[in-house]
């Protein structure tokens, strides 16, 4: 079990990394060449895709199927058909009137987030294509889902890899033609169907292998999906104010300018969030399985070192990424956006907090009594968040989100762990100890670099790549000292020979 696991989460760090690479250039690629202003309408028509604003309508669909299979593994592969077409009923519905809203209120949105004349068809256009390709994203969704809870990782990172390169490769040959901007919506919204069409395709000829068929459900089956997909629902509104709605808000209250600007400043952080989050995903098969066997010294196990372990390796190139930030904004989108970096830096302390609480969150998330906890704390970190943000709005504009939510989540952070911890019976210590741990070696990382800017400076791509490795190398040089006991670096050992062995 540990071996695939690892696999698993091998797989999904290396895809999803390459993926949201790939994300940046593109991004990177529309900014300098079509602006901001451009960057923040293509951000406004995607946050109504399920990745965006309408994940609030998706119950937790995915989630849930991937749920369902897992346990089908373990006995019961019944009550999985009879839950997984529910789920799919339920996609299929969602999807349908999404489309229809949303192509019903295409025209008003151009007026609500003050899209310029010479804009109004072309985005009313990428409005109408999204509408009609919804209802295969939602059913998408239930493809994903399947196929996380058969722990069959390959086939979804290797589609979510080649679509962005495919992505990738097509915005720049826009750029390269001077194509116009609604071009690259529509390549984004292809890649995303063929990506789908693909899953469901990989998705029926693995569940032959299966006992896993379309079933009516019956009363509990029934009774077990609404109700998870009302807690789904609830987590799902916190979470969508805490950033899906932002781009939203901003483009209400300012303009797409002040979108574009607002993602660019956050674009990284959510690529890293966005990507533990997969990373995660590859946890919660394996945590249905302990919870089924009542295993509580396998999932303290597991809880210690999903906090300890992917934190020591990432927190640690955050604050190298935080400390070259302002190099990162002039490489990457240029110049004229490296006076804002401190906001750039500020925003990487979402990603650490995440790779702190993420893994054991996701491990949890079998317990309905801890999803029921962990979204009331979810409501308190938007509380925050919209509070800090109303106060900072008039100095800041949209950056003051950017505050807000770090605000919330530093804040939040330690209630969280506790709660967490306690659920599986770890000292709630074991969270400070680890922060104070962090902060030590960011201390010296931060030194360090303003010793070498000194004397010297990172000058250009290559210059940057090779100062941001050195700094890496020494980050984790110190990790591996200060934050890692002996016992966690027998671990990683263990990891290594666990994926390395053969079967």
């Amino acid at each position: 079990m540990l071996r695939r696991f690892l696999h698993n989460t091998a797989i999904s760090a290396v895809a999803y990394g390459l993926a949201g690479v790939l994300g940046l250039m593109a991004v990177g690629a529309i900014a300098r060449f079509y602006g901001v202003a451009v960057l923040g309408l293509i951000v406004l028509t995607r946050s109504f895709l399920p990745s965006g604003f309408l994940v609030l309508f998706d119950f937790g669909v995915s989630e849930l199927a991937t749920q369902a299979v897992a346990r089908g593994r373990v006995g019961d592969w019944r009550a999985a058909s009879e839950k997984v077409t529910l789920l799919t009923l339920i996609a299929a519905l969602i999807g349908i009137l999404s489309a229809v809203a949303l192509y019903l209120a295409s025209a008003p949105l151009t007026a609500l987030f003050k899209v310029s004349a010479d804009h109004v068809d072309a985005f009313v256009a990428i409005l109408a294509v999204t509408a009609l390709m919804l209802p295969i994203a939602f059913l998408g969704l239930i493809a994903e889902g399947i196929l996380k809870g058969l722990e069959e990782y390959g086939w979804l990172r290797l589609t979510e890899v080649i679509g962005n390169a495919l992505y990738v490769a097509a915005v720049y040959v826009m750029v390269w033609k001077g194509e116009p901007f609604e071009t690259v919506a529509y390549a984004y919204l292809a890649m995303t169907v063929a990506k789908y069409v693909v899953l469901a395709v990989v998705v029926e000829r693995m569940a032959r292998e299966t006992p896993l068929r379309f079933a009516m459900w019956g009363h509990e089956s029934r009774k077990d999906v609404l109700h998870r997909c009302w807690l789904m629902f609830n987590s799902r509104i916190a979470g969508i104010l805490q950033q899906p709605v932002v781009p939203l808000a901003i483009g209400a209250l300012f303009s797409p300018v002040e979108v574009g600007t607002y993602d660019v400043l956050t674009r990284l952080t959510r690529f890293l969030k966005t990507v533990m989050s997969p990373l995660y995903s590859a946890i919660l098969p394996l945590s249905t399985q302990i919870e089924e066997a009542t295993d509580t010294r396998r999932l303290q196990i597991l809880g210690r070192n999903g906090l300890v372990l992917p934190s020591a390796i990432v927190i640690p190139v955050l604050t190298v990424m935080a400390l070259f930030s302002d190099e990162i904004l002039k490489i990457w989108v240029g110049p004229e956006h490296a006076d804002q970096w401190p906001w750039f830096a500020l925003s990487l302390l979402i990603p650490a907090v995440t790779v702190l609480l993420g893994a054991g969150q996701t491990a949890l998330m079998v317990r309905a009594d801890f999803l029921r906890l962990n979204t009331r704390y979810l409501y308190l970190q938007v509380l925050i968040q919209y509070a800090v943000t109303a106060i900072a709005l008039v100095w800041f504009r949209e950056r003051a989100f950017i505050l807000g939510w770090v605000v919330s989540f530093v804040v939040s952070a330690p209630f969280i762990a506790r709660r967490m911890l306690t659920q599986m019976d770890l000292p709630a210590s074991l969270f400070w100890e680890q922060v104070g741990r962090q902060a030590l070696v960011a201390a010296i990382l931060t030194l360090v670099a303003a010793a070498y800017r000194m004397y010297a400076g990172a000058e250009g791509l290559l210059g940057l790549v090779i100062v941001g490795g050195v700094g890496c190398l020494l980050a984790w040089g110190l990790s591996a000292t200060l934050i890692l006991s002996a016992g966690d670096r027998a671990m990683f050992g263990r990891f290594a020979r666990a994926i390395t062995r053969r079967r």
